[in-house]
């Protein structure tokens, strides 16, 4: 990636030298500049309210009770971590995955920024529970694919950049959002269960 901005460089300067339009170059790079600092300084308060309302949702509980909801649902999503955690070796470990979680996919969908943090402590808790080694579970792509097809009902990361940068209705993309999301999680899970054959092991390599 370092070489392929450093080609981009390289090269815009070569135009602009050849061309003539250095000047054009150099206003434009100090434009650039300061549009950056003026986003960042921006977006300072923005961040900060939604990192403390974050806070007061998980010192008041309300993340974990949210968790505590989904579980049912979990369970139907993570079938082998489930089985595990009623009759297997491992069911303190594997409940705490699933309370990990669910903690986890409450925050992504709540647009907030500790789901990354958890959905690696799942991972973690996940291992241990199962015990597979370094290879993929079907437990641990459930997650990967929920995670990354983001289904948010509110991205408070996406609003806040477009009220820094002087939108009206920053918030109007929070539907169309949460509908593109849902449909990818949908998709992605969709075809994880028809690549993953039904009888193939917790354990087997992807």
């Amino acid at each position: 990636m370092n070489m392929i901005f450093l080609f981009f460089i390289v090269f815009g300067c070569t135009v602009a030298f050849l061309t003539g339009n250095v000047e054009s170059m150099m206003l434009s790079t100090l434009d650039g500049a300061r549009g950056a600092v003026e986003l960042v300084i921006g977006l300072t308060g923005m961040f900060a309210l939604w990192v403390g309302i974050e806070k007061l949702a998980r010192e008041s509980g309300l993340i974990d009770a949210l968790a505590v909801l989904t579980r049912p649902v979990l369970g139907a999503l993570f079938p082998h971590l489930r089985h595990e955690a009623e009759s297997g070796s491992g069911q303190k470990t594997a409940r705490a995955a699933l309370g990990t979680i669910s903690a986890s996919i409450v925050s992504n969908i709540l647009g907030l920024s500790s789901s990354t943090p958890l959905g690696l402590r799942a991972m973690s808790e996940m291992k241990q529970a199962l015990g597979q080694g370094c290879e993929a579970t079907d437990s641990m792509i459930t997650l990967v694919v929920i995670n990354a097809a983001g289904f948010c009902i509110f991205p408070s990361s996406v609003i806040a950049v477009r009220a820094a940068l002087g939108s009206r209705n920053p918030a109007i993309i929070a539907g169309p959002a949460a509908v593109a999301g849902l449909v990818a999680t949908a998709a992605g899970l969709t075809v994880h269960r028809c690549l993953s054959s039904s009888n193939r092991r917790e354990g087997g390599s992807r």
